[in-house]
């Protein structure tokens, strides 16, 4: 066997296009950029996967988006949200979502701009998610009925109604 035969390129044009999606997401998702690896399973010639990561935390939330891209495969994305638990837990709980673009990573660098709008849009579903099961905070809430009335008349009909008013109208 000769050594052409035996040795695995790294394909660096595709390195250096998945560094800059990474690298346009974070930057108009307005973060830093996070880790970036390649996995080297066959040993240090060959690349077998690349995995970037954009966290976004505010507000008590915890995002992360991991982007993850094999050789020929299309890139997939899994989002992870967690809300009011230390940055520290693992990703088991929360809400988590996963998605494949059935294209290349060169094929979506000119469309980066759009695709961290679609970003931003899958984790404000998922922010609005992960909050269900966390009603207790409704519970403590206290609003007299004086309050309410006042924001009635200001919206011009009663917002809530009485059981027996519903069920006339039905």
């Amino acid at each position: 066997m000769s050594p052409d035969q035996s040795m695995k390129t790294i394909d660096l044009q595709g390195v250096a296009a998945f560094a800059s999606l990474v690298e346009i997401l974070a930057q108009e998702l307005g973060v830093p950029a996070g880790r970036m690896q390649g996995q080297l399973p066959n040993g240090p010639d060959t690349f077998n996967q690349l995995i970037g990561e954009i966290d976004l935390n505010s507000q008590g939330f915890v995002r992360k988006l991991s982007l993850v891209s094999r050789p020929g495969a299309p890139l997939t994305m899994r989002f992870h949200t967690s809300w009011g638990v230390d940055r520290s837990a693992n990703l088991a709980g929360g809400v988590n979502a996963e998605y494949q673009l059935s294209c290349a990573v060169e094929q979506v660098i000119p469309q980066g701009r759009a695709l961290a709008r679609y970003i931003e849009d899958i984790f404000a579903v998922q922010d609005r998610m992960v909050t269900l099961g966390h009603s207790s905070k409704l519970n403590a809430m206290n609003v007299s009925t004086a309050q309410i009335e006042a924001f009635e008349r200001e919206q011009h009909g009663n917002l809530v109604q009485a059981p027996q008013a519903r069920q006339a109208a039905e």
